[in-house]
């Protein structure tokens, strides 16, 4: 008895929720509105150009090598990431650090400013242990690359707005 009306509870909640229409939406959708884009930047391998290369694509959007080609330009003035020392312990040693990821871009058409110089950074802090070198350092690689992440995903639902 107890099963059949959870079972009916997850029924009516299923088909509730697909009469009103809610559907998992991405963040962006640029069908018809940036088919062509050349990104520029002094660094092709950073986390961050990786990132928005693989989404745009993912979102139907070319990247051209030439910038002739495209009919937009998203431009990354700065792709800057570090992490800096938060708090030491009583012998000096760091216990906890904070990792930052800053972008700065702008997009253009043509000659036309789309969105101006935009500054997009996130910070996530964490604490460390030197006997744990190993896996610390390697966390922080993660934090940087969900960071990117992060400000991958508010730009692509900027664009979005922009567009």
């Amino acid at each position: 008895m107890i099963n059949l009306s959870k079972k009916l509870i997850i029924i009516v909640t299923s088909l509730l929720l697909l009469g009103c229409g809610f559907q998992l939406q991405n963040s962006a959708n640029f069908v018809g509105k940036l088919e062509t884009l050349y990104i520029q930047t002094t660094d092709p391998y950073t986390v961050f150009y990786q990132t928005i290369k693989r989404q745009l694509v993912g979102n139907g959007v070319e990247i051209t090598t030439e910038r002739a080609a495209a009919e937009f330009v998203l431009t990354i003035h700065a792709d800057e990431s570090d992490q800096r020392i938060l708090s030491v312990s009583g012998r000096n040693t760091p216990i906890e650090y904070e990792v930052y990821y800053l972008v700065k871009w702008s997009l253009t058409k043509g000659n036309q400013v789309i969105i101006q110089p935009t500054n997009s950074n996130r910070f996530q802090d964490y604490t460390f242990d030197q006997r744990q070198l190993l896996g610390k350092s390697t966390e922080s690689r993660i934090i940087q690359e969900s960071l990117a992440e992060d400000i991958v995903q508010m730009i692509l639902v900027k664009l979005n707005q922009s567009l």
